[in-house]
């Protein structure tokens, strides 16, 4: 029953094998039913003959500047140079050839090629450029051509000076003039080197004294400052404020009947010359300095006079502790010609006597007062608090002969116990006050009533 022919058989498996074709290119050729599309819908990419060779692969388009504006393509290189500009809200940038400035502008420092000599050979107009450093004369004769000019200090300083000189003619006419010439005249002064070449040109003549004598308050003011700025830690510019005698001319102006602001820079100008100059002290002494300073404690509270007695405080107070410290350099001192140095200063503070000529003006009394004060003003502020350190380190400093003054006041005793315990109670919240509480303990035990 399951015979068949071999004709039959052979038609059976070329059925099969027709049918397994079909669907095996119906699954890998999917799309083969689809139409194709016609030769003219056809689109072939040209290959240029660079890329063909395997040099360049998108190479962009070189692009070449004009004197008009040319857009950037993306990507594009742009040769350096160029005048470009972008559209800030599109993006797109431009590029054309930079335009050449009609005029020669004589301030610039940057050399183009247009403005180097005709003769390339002829360099005496071009700076050096085998000398690494110049002196200042060099620099100036090579910025010269450049139609620029360059200043010392000094030079900026003497002009100044003329300028003030001639404005002082106009003075009425020309006050805002001259106070521009004094604050700048001040700034330079703060340098060491300006300030003595100021003095050696006579400045306290011909500047300093014409403010301080004027009848201006701004000018008297400005010209102590100038005087202060100028002799601070300054021995040439303190020595020639003393032979210029300008201590009595600033004593004068520490009068009550001027401003503050004249008041305090005078201060400033007197400590200024007479810190660690013996000379300068013995000036100030024999003017009556002294009873000046002392004058300021007498007039009546304001806030201008509280500041005042605060700096004649800081100022006495320096002056006792040098003294202390030139006899502990000659005490500690081993070495002969430094030993001997010291020995003359000791023996130049020694004939001031500044120590007994302050007790004579009842330092002593004036300092225990202000402790009164100060300690019925508690809680203090920040100006008491450098009151209580200045006044205090002085009473130390001249215990031995303050103690014969005070002895047995006990109000004073009172007002230093109440500081104490007023400091100690700081001292629990902030460490800052640590220094103000000892020296505040080490009074009250030095001048405690019970072990005098």
């Amino acid at each position: 029953m399951f015979q068949m022919s071999s004709g039959r058989l052979f038609l059976v498996i070329l059925v099969a094998a027709s049918l397994g074709a079909f669907l095996y290119l119906d699954t890998m050729f999917y799309h083969w039913d689809r139409v194709l599309p016609q030769p003219e819908e056809m689109v072939v990419e040209t290959v240029p003959e660079s890329s063909k060779n395997g040099t360049t692969f998108n190479k962009p388009k070189e692009f070449v500047p004009t004197n008009e504006w040319q857009i950037i393509d993306e990507d594009q290189m742009i040769p350096s140079g160029l005048h470009v500009q972008i559209d800030l809200q599109t993006g797109e940038k431009k590029a054309k050839l930079m335009e050449e400035n009609k005029k020669n502008n004589r301030n610039s420092l940057a050399m183009t090629e247009s403005s180097k000599p005709e003769n390339i050979n002829d360099t005496k107009s071009l700076p050096d450029k085998s000398e690494k450093f110049r002196s200042y004369e060099k620099l100036k004769d090579d910025l010269k051509d450049l139609n620029m000019t360059i200043k010392s200090d000094m030079e900026v300083m003497d002009e100044l000076s003329k300028q003030f000189q001639e404005q002082l003619k106009l003075y009425e006419d020309s006050d805002k003039n001259l106070q521009n010439i004094l604050t700048d005249l001040e700034y330079l002064l703060h340098q060491v080197d300006t300030a003595e070449v100021f003095v050696k040109n006579k400045g306290i003549q011909l500047i300093i004294i014409p403010c301080i004598n004027s009848n201006s308050s701004f000018m008297k003011a400005q010209g102590a400052l100038l005087l202060g700025s100028a002799a601070s830690n300054n021995q040439k510019v303190q020595i020639a404020s003393l032979e210029s005698h300008v201590i009595p001319l600033l004593l004068k102006y520490i009068d009550d009947e001027y401003l503050f602001s004249v008041q305090k820079n005078c201060i400033y100008a007197l400590s200024s010359i007479i810190r660690r100059f013996p000379l300068a002290q013995k000036q100030l002494i024999e003017n009556n300095g002294i009873q000046t300073f002392m004058s300021v404690f007498k007039r009546p509270k304001t806030e201008s006079n509280t500041k005042l007695k605060l700096k004649v405080s800081q100022l006495l107070e320096d002056l006792i502790i040098e003294i202390e410290d030139a006899k502990l350099t000659f005490n500690e001192e081993t070495n002969k010609k430094l030993s001997s140095e010291a020995a003359e200063r000791v023996r130049q503070y020694d004939d001031l006597h500044l120590k007994d000529i302050l007790v004579e003006n009842r330092w002593c009394n004036i300092l225990g007062n202000e402790f009164i004060i100060l300690s019925n003003q508690i809680p203090l502020d920040e100006d008491n608090h450098d009151m209580v350190e200045a006044s205090g380190k002085s009473l130390l400093a001249m215990q031995k002969l303050c103690k014969v003054k005070l002895q047995g006041n006990k109000e004073l005793y009172q007002s230093f116990y109440a500081l104490e315990t007023h400091y100690k109670q700081l001292l629990q919240k902030d460490i800052f006050f640590d220094e103000l509480y000892q020296l505040m303990t080490e009074l009250t035990n030095t001048y405690d009533p019970v072990l005098e």
